[in-house]
């Protein structure tokens, strides 16, 4: 238990007093073997409502097994980047290979093939279509075949994606 009490700083000519209220902060730790340990901490003032758990979030818990060492690095957030940036992704959202369709059969199709260019007609990016690296290349090569055969335009999305003027009265 820590508990805090009033404190007088000095700066200059004033003074600053700040009364903290006191707390009771304990935390335990549950550990068992070969899985991670579950840190639950509880804040609670005098009077109220003693314990409190929050919840950690499972990507700053680590999961080591007994008797290893580990570096101090692997607490550190520099190593949560790297983690993420070397994380396999998961492609479950990959239309393609869901359904169960090449790609590069579709550069016949500009009215599809165009969800998966900008207004600018520019192919958009892996991270945008959610698509796995193979099928973005074959997503890619389709497009640009169908743009050299003069089925999609290559400044803009397909007539049926542009925005619809009305001209005149109705």
């Amino acid at each position: 238990m820590i508990s805090v009490r009033n404190s007088v700083t000095m700066t200059g000519k004033r003074a600053f007093s700040t009364i903290l209220p006191k707390q009771n902060l304990s935390f335990k730790i549950k550990l068992t073997p070969n899985e991670k340990s579950q840190i639950n901490f509880k804040a609670g003032s005098q009077g109220a409502n003693p314990t409190v758990p929050k919840k950690i979030d499972s990507r700053l818990v680590k999961k080591f097994q007994s008797g290893t060492t580990y570096d101090p690095f692997d607490f550190s957030l520099a190593r949560l980047h790297l983690d993420k940036k070397f994380a396999t992704r998961n492609s479950s959202n990959d239309l393609f290979e869901l359904n169960g369709v090449d790609p590069l059969d579709l550069y016949t199709n500009p009215e599809f093939l165009s969800q998966f260019v900008t207004s600018s007609g520019k192919i958009l990016h892996r991270d945008v279509t959610g698509l796995s690296a193979k099928n973005q290349r074959r997503l890619s090569k389709a497009i640009r075949r169908c743009q050299a055969i003069g089925l999609m335009s290559k400044t803009h999305r397909d007539v049926s994606y542009l925005p619809s003027r009305i001209i005149g009265k109705i």
